[in-house]
């Protein structure tokens, strides 16, 4: 069973704007004096309460519109009030150096004056193709790889693909070494680029049931809540178990999570203010013409958001569901709505804790978890967003990447050496994922401190007699000079977020902690074009001062951006970290060398992380969950086998 739930008509400062306020937005936008009918919208995206109010106060709503000027090539932001019946312009500045990402309405221009280009057509009849062919075709940006005869231009080309028939992979069939070079804004065919001709792969890359007809039988499996779902929606605020979670979204970041609470003993405490995937940059590593610009930049180039799957038709999610619709508005000015872009449903999460005494006596709790979730597009790649809440406090975010793997054609009589041949002829190069997560964290209130916690050995004496000891080495970073930090496996590295104004019952500091799963180093050189201008994957943890302003770890506009924006400059201002409102940022994600299995189409693979209570809790916060069956556990001696056969290391004797 799903239903889908809306939002009440009175927003809550930090809910997403509905299409009505989109619509007045738009219209706002368009009546005011320096407006262009050239004019494209970038986004318009909410402005959040400012931190020194509570989220709350009854603020106005206000907006962020940044629009792109094409003919010369201006960015523009315009901020404005959003009231019931009309909208405002409140301020316009231009943005210095600014280029627009890439807008949806320019590359499908882009991409039909490409199948248009007679010099297009015959280097696709060069290379084999009939005339009538069905090409797939995508825009990929030059990145920071533009030539100096395109300077100051946004520029980008075509890599393509054949479809053979209408329900064909037409990834299995790349066509090698030709590029229409297209400007977005001028919409002028630059060039032609041509470089050797391969032959294009034959073999098919089929996945639709429809066409491979698959026949495994599966046994029936049902999830059912008979008495309905154990959360609640109220507008956008989701209440489960003990948590208080406001369910937000943003055209670019997608999924987003605000004002994280959690009910202690009838107390409210905050844990989070904002929870997002702040940025995913994809470099590749194979060198080919073609090939070697690839370093995409999903969230700031492409946006996440505005490729939120609608989760209607397929088995995203499974249980009892609740489904929130998101709306944004398109580079046209026309309000769009994705039906069901955000998945809400509880799942089992396996054993909770458990512990069989001596006695026979045994205790055993199922974990069950809430999911919030989405799913984007991008071109051929799959990214399911999964944040899950646990009985035991803990807040889990993982991504599921599944989809197609990119593909390159190559001489069949080569070797791979930058990639996997998946089939004949054809090669899924080597490339890396990797995700910046902005964790806004608010550890029973704003005033937070960050540490590093490292497990060491003290060198033989007091400390360590026998050589087996170890002790907890802590560091404050206590400013951002200093905040850029590293992984270290063998010291069991992680960070904790405490608030050193709040104790817990053994008088220590309440305390989060971030338990990354998914390290990722980067194989890019620093000095690289893409290392230059995602800087923030040079580091597996940053901690800044919290400023609302400072959301994107690759800066506010990355196309073709400048070296060293985002994170690598902000923690250059050395403020204080100390007592104070901060956010961390983490890096993790995939390096992803192919397999044969991910083709055609690749099994989900995983990456994430855990903030998990420490401290936090005078003791485990689900001792109050219940049994799930009436025979579990339940004080009884277990019968017809010896119960004491598990337990090697004790002794029970009866007086």
């Amino acid at each position: 069973m799903h239903t889908n739930t809306h939002a009440s008509s009175a927003a809550h400062p930090t809910d997403p704007l509905s299409r009505e306020e989109l619509g007045l937005i738009v219209q706002a936008v368009r009546s005011d004096s320096d407006y262009m009918p050239s004019d494209l919208f970038i986004s318009v995206d909410l402005i959040e309460p400012p931190r020194k109010n509570a989220v709350t106060d009854l603020l106005a709503r206000r907006c962020r519109a940044a629009m792109w000027r094409q003919g010369t090539r201006e960015l523009f932001e315009l901020d404005l009030e959003v009231e019931e019946t009309a909208a405002r312009v409140v301020t316009r500045r231009l943005v210095p150096g600014a280029s627009a990402p890439m807008l949806v309405a320019q590359v499908d221009a882009a991409l039909t004056l490409a199948r248009s280009s007679e010099q297009f057509r015959r280097g696709l009849s060069d290379r084999g193709l009939a005339k009538g062919s069905e090409i797939h075709l995508e825009a990929w940006p030059f990145g920071g790889l533009l030539p100096d005869r395109f300077a100051g231009r946004r520029v980008v080309y075509t890599p393509a693909w054949e479809r053979k028939h209408p329900e064909g992979n037409p990834y299995a069939h790349p066509i090698h070494g030709l590029y229409a070079v297209i400007d977005l804004d001028s919409m002028e065919l630059l060039e032609i680029e041509e470089h050797e001709a391969v032959p294009i792969p034959q073999e098919p890359g089929d996945y639709r049931a429809s066409v491979v007809h698959p026949r495994r039988e599966v046994a029936a499996l049902e999830i059912t809540q008979p008495n309905g779902a154990g959360f609640r929606m109220s507008g956008r605020e989701l209440s489960w178990q003990n948590w208080l979670i406001r369910v937000g979204f943003s055209p670019r970041e997608g999924l987003v999570l605000h004002d994280i609470r959690y009910s202690d003993h009838g107390r409210e405490r905050s844990i989070a203010r904002r929870l997002s995937m702040a940025e995913l940059v994809i470099p590749y590593a194979d060198p080919s013409p073609g090939s070697y610009r690839k370093n995409a930049f999903d969230a700031g180039e492409v946006f996440m958001g505005i490729n939120s799957n609608s989760l209607s038709l397929g088995c995203d999610c499974v249980g009892e569901i609740r489904y929130l619709d998101a709306s944004y508005v398109d580079n046209l000015g026309e309000v769009r709505t994705i039906e069901n872009a955000i998945c809400i449903h509880e799942e089992d999460a396996g054993i909770l804790w458990k512990h069989t005494d001596t006695d026979g006596s045994v205790e055993v709790r199922r974990a069950r978890r809430l999911v919030v979730s989405s799913i984007y597009t991008i071109d051929n790649y799959e990214y399911g967003y999964y944040w899950y809440f646990g009985l035991d406090g803990s807040i889990e975010f993982e991504v599921k990447f599944t989809g197609i793997v990119l593909t390159l054609a190559a001489p069949a009589d080569q070797p791979a050496l930058h990639g996997t041949v998946v089939a004949p002829g054809l090669v899924a190069p080597h490339h890396q994922h990797v995700f910046s997560a902005r964790i806004d964290l608010s550890v029973d209130g704003g005033s937070n401190s960050v540490y590093e916690v490292d497990a060491v050995a003290p060198e033989r004496g007091p400390l360590n007699p026998y050589g087996g000891s170890f002790i907890e080495k802590s560091e404050l970073i206590a400013n951002e000079r200093d905040s850029r930090r590293h992984l270290k496996p063998s010291a069991a590295r992680h960070w904790r977020v405490v608030n050193p104004a709040s104790l817990n019952r053994m008088g220590r500091p309440v305390a989060y902690k971030l338990l990354p799963k998914s390290p990722v180093t980067p194989v890019a050189e620093r000095d690289s074009s893409i290392g230059k201008r995602a800087g923030f994957m040079y580091a597996d943890v940053w901690v800044t001062a919290a400023d609302d302003a400072e959301r994107y770890p690759a800066g506010d506009y990355p196309f073709q951006s400048a070296a060293n924006e985002g994170l690598p400059s902000w923690v250059q201002q050395e403020r204080n970290l100390e007592a104070t409102e901060i956010v961390l940022w983490h890096t993790f994600g995939i390096t992803h060398v192919p397999r044969l299995e991910d083709w055609p189409i690749m099994p989900v693979e995983r990456a994430g992380f855990v903030l998990a209570p420490f401290g936090f809790f005078d003791r485990n916060p689900s001792l109050d969950v219940p049994p799930e069956q009436p025979q579990c556990g339940t004080d009884h001696h277990a019968q017809d086998h010896d119960h004491h056969a598990h337990h090697t290391h004790a002794h029970h004797t009866e007086e």
